[in-house]
């Protein structure tokens, strides 16, 4: 639920500087678009969260009666290299880092009484991104247009703990330190008088299972676990 407010706030953003740039008259940089590469970098909010499958008979698991994840807040920053394939369309390489942080929360039953507590586990990351991405423009409005975009990307978790030893008697949930998904978005870009401004705001979809199996309960109550991430990113170019 929280995604979709983010998402919803980022339509009104854009919607909301449209109407101020289309007072904006006279186009800014009119051959702006004819240069076959540009470069810049990007700054962005991220909010990322897991998709999981826990095993479909968590009874054999007996202290464990549900897994779920909680999505939370981080931040991009990337550089920019954009070739010209056309007039409305570009390839574009986004190397970024990403800071990103995430939850997966344990119900748990333990006791003569069957008492019930949570135990959450924060999984922290520090990803170096990849994406080789499309982007497809509509035709120049005055100072603005508006632009879908997507492909895929490359993941690295500089942060991962994969390849740690669990300290003694800890038990924890771990994630592979590759990761390969797919992207896309909407943006619009607003041609101002000395460089562009796009407000871009795209999904990220992991293709691969990311847990590491383990020979312990929290491991292997969960059948899979994917990457979802929203990005909403200011670039300069």
């Amino acid at each position: 639920m929280k995604m979709k407010k983010i998402i919803v706030a980022f339509c009104c953003l854009v919607m909301v500087s449209m109407s101020v740039m289309a007072q904006w008259k006279p186009h800014n940089m009119p051959e702006y678009d004819r240069k076959i590469f540009h470069f810049g970098y990007a700054i962005g909010y991220n909010f990322a969260n897991l998709a999981i499958h826990p095993k479909s008979n968590l009874n054999e698991f007996d202290s464990i009666m549900r897994v779920e994840t909680t999505g939370m807040s981080g931040f991009d920053i990337g550089i920019i290299a954009s070739l010209r394939l056309g007039n409305y369309l570009d390839l574009r390489f986004i190397p970024n880092i990403s800071l990103i942080d995430r939850k997966v929360d344990y119900k748990l039953k333990y006791g003569e009484n069957n008492e019930i507590s949570w135990r959450s586990q924060s999984i922290e990351s520090v990803y170096i991104n990849l994406p080789v991405l499309v982007k497809l423009k509509s035709s120049r409005m005055g100072n603005f247009r508006f632009y879908v975009v997507g492909g895929f990307q490359y993941s690295f978790d500089m942060a991962s703990r994969s390849k740690k030893r669990n300290p003694t008697n800890a038990v924890v949930l771990k994630l592979k330190s590759s990761d390969f998904d797919t992207q896309v978005g909407v943006g619009v870009d607003f041609y101002l008088e000395s460089f562009k401004l796009s407000l871009e705001g795209k999904m990220s979809y992991g293709l691969i299972n990311i847990l590491k199996s383990e020979d312990n309960n929290l491991s292997n109550s969960v059948e899979r676990l994917s990457t979802k991430t929203f990005h909403f990113s200011i670039l300069f170019e």
